[in-house]
């Protein structure tokens, strides 16, 4: 999925318009810090958008419906994964992922609430933000060995970890990511095609300048991500823009596809001028199957 649009849940004019920006995956945000009141409020919006927008068969341009909530150590994770999961999501962004041990701990948690709303095993899956605090940067190896089977992309906090070090800049001269950042960055990407799964770039704040995302975006898409994270309706058009296949990757895609087809036990294939591993197949199947 290309576009992945972020959706304050207490913003009544904005989630009453999410269905409508265009995005691949619409994301309902629990995570950010709410009066008691408003959360309660934020809660009920998220599940009642989610379960409104369960049937798109009527729907022009059908998207994922996903939540995002607070990271684990946060007193509310518990009932604000227990109410989005009432709207049945395609899957959980977990804000703040410290280590496997998250995944595992959400996972859990996703087990018995699937087994209790007679929802299939493991059909929820997982989006974990990566890298907010140096602890957590640290520990992202760690993810290539240990990396739970519902986890479906990885992402990364890079104003999360900025904060966290007291950085006073993103990024640096040219418009490139400062070095810690893009030392997380790196990280992120080559474990989620080291796994066999999507990487998706962080947002950027301009909404209006067109021309300037669209830039970011086509960067983040030639450095191999999949998709970005959108946080205005207005970023969405010039991500879905950047993040587009080329002709010529999805000739390449096919390629890879019908050349596994035929040796299904092979791990490894020389095609033309490249040796494939199998784990590649696994993007080259999602890119052909979107599209």
């Amino acid at each position: 999925m290309r576009s992945w649009i972020l959706i304050p849940a207490e913003n009544d004019k904005a989630i009453g318009a999410a269905a409508g920006t265009g995005a691949d995956a619409v994301v309902i945000d629990l995570a950010r810090p709410l009066p008691p009141g408003l959360k309660a409020a934020a809660r009920v919006a998220c599940m009642e958008w989610l379960r409104a927008y369960r049937d798109q068969r009527q729907s022009e341009h059908k998207f994922a419906r996903w939540a995002r909530i607070p990271a684990l150590d946060t007193a509310t994770w518990r009932e604000d994964l227990a109410t989005a999961m009432a709207g049945s999501p395609h899957g959980i962004v977990l804000s703040q992922c410290h280590g496997p041990e998250d995944l595992r701990q959400l996972a859990a948690a996703l087990d018995a609430i699937e087994d209790e709303n007679g929802l299939a095993a493991g059909v929820t899956r997982i989006v974990p933000q990566l890298g907010s605090t140096p602890a957590s940067a640290l520990a992202l190896p760690r993810f290539a060995d240990d990396l739970h089977p519902r986890v479906a992309a990885l992402t990364w906090d890079a104003v999360g970890l900025a904060h966290a070090i007291g950085a006073r800049r993103l990024r640096g001269p040219g418009g490139r990511w400062s070095d810690p950042l893009a030392h997380v960055r790196a990280q992120v990407l080559l474990i989620a095609h080291a796994r066999g799964i999507d990487a998706i770039e962080h947002p950027v704040r301009q909404a209006n300048d067109a021309d300037a995302g669209l830039r970011i975006a086509e960067a983040a898409r030639a450095d191999g991500f999949s998709g970005m994270v959108a946080i205005h309706p207005a970023q969405v058009a010039w991500i879905n823009h950047a993040f587009a296949p080329l002709e010529r990757e999805m000739a390449e895609a096919r390629n890879i596809a019908a050349a596994f087809a035929e040796h299904p036990e092979a791990k490894l294939l020389t095609i033309g001028d490249r040796r494939v591993e199998r784990i590649e197949l696994q993007r080259v199947l999602r890119l052909l199957g979107e599209n």
